[in-house]
């Protein structure tokens, strides 16, 4: 029971390390293509928004 406990606890420790590898950025390359990212992100829910509100609207 304490080696299964040990494992769930190492694989835990291993998901959190990786997610905050996968959240800080390694260059000004990563933070550039992240913006782009969030401004394309942004702009295709306004244009879906945008869409669904003229079909509604008619």
């Amino acid at each position: 029971m304490q080696d299964e406990r040990s494992t769930m606890q190492k694989m835990e420790d291993f998901s959190q390390a990786f997610s905050e590898f996968l959240r800080r950025p390694k260059t000004i390359f990563d933070m550039k293509d992240r913006f782009r990212l969030l401004v394309l992100l942004i702009a295709v829910i306004a244009v879906l928004e945008f869409i669904i509100y003229r079909i509604k609207n008619g």
